[in-house]
């Protein structure tokens, strides 16, 4: 990132109109589905012009792509210097990152539950199933890394059950809390990881 992209970054205005672009995009999707949603709507909604959009995002795609993004690194990100909770679940630290994610996708629940479901974006879900692999991968061991075809294999199976997982969470009105879905995806994943790597 380049000085002036960091600048951008951090100016509240640049924040503040992204804002409002992403919480426009996400009412409207969960409103009239995505396939739908134009930029003029988005724009309309969020109360700014065209021009103001295409600074930022080259179209709906775009936004979409970024928010995808932003999504991943809430699972990724590292704890705070000070703010790290016991999260436990059956004496094993529960990652953070993973309680910030659930938290965030219950809190946008309806967009989630359109974009993930049947009349959703396959593309959407493949992105997450994705980011999901992704960090899967970084967080194996370095011995298991090295598995060249089996890993890519046991990885992709691993991501769409979890991707399932989440899919099952909002489609059953998320009977666990953010913490309980952390620590259970934890848990299948470790056992699958376990079972198929020995």
């Amino acid at each position: 990132m380049t000085h002036k992209q960091r600048a951008n970054a951090e100016d509240p205005r640049i924040k503040r109109t992204h804002q409002l672009i992403l919480e426009a995009m996400i009412e409207l999707t969960a409103q009239k589905g995505f396939s739908t949603v134009t930029v003029r709507d988005i724009t309309k909604y969020a109360g700014i012009n065209r021009a103001t959009f295409y600074r930022h995002y080259q179209d709906k795609f775009d936004l979409l792509d970024q928010y995808a993004r932003a999504v991943y690194q809430l699972a990724v990100a590292p704890t705070e210097a000070g703010s790290q909770k016991s999260i436990k679940s059956m004496d094993k630290p529960i990652a953070p990152g993973m309680v910030k994610l659930f938290e965030h996708i219950r809190a946008n629940a309806r967009f989630f539950r359109v974009m993930l479901g049947k009349n959703g974006d396959p593309a959407f879900s493949e992105k997450i199933r994705q980011y999901m692999q992704k960090r899967l991968q970084g967080s194996l061991p370095k011995g298991l890394r090295n598995e060249a075809v089996s890993l890519d294999l046991y990885m992709s199976y691993i991501s769409s059950g979890a991707l399932g997982a989440l899919k099952w969470w909002l489609e059953n009105d998320m009977p666990y809390s953010p913490e309980e879905m952390a620590a259970i995806s934890d848990q299948l994943t470790v056992t699958n990881i376990n079972v198929m790597f020995g």
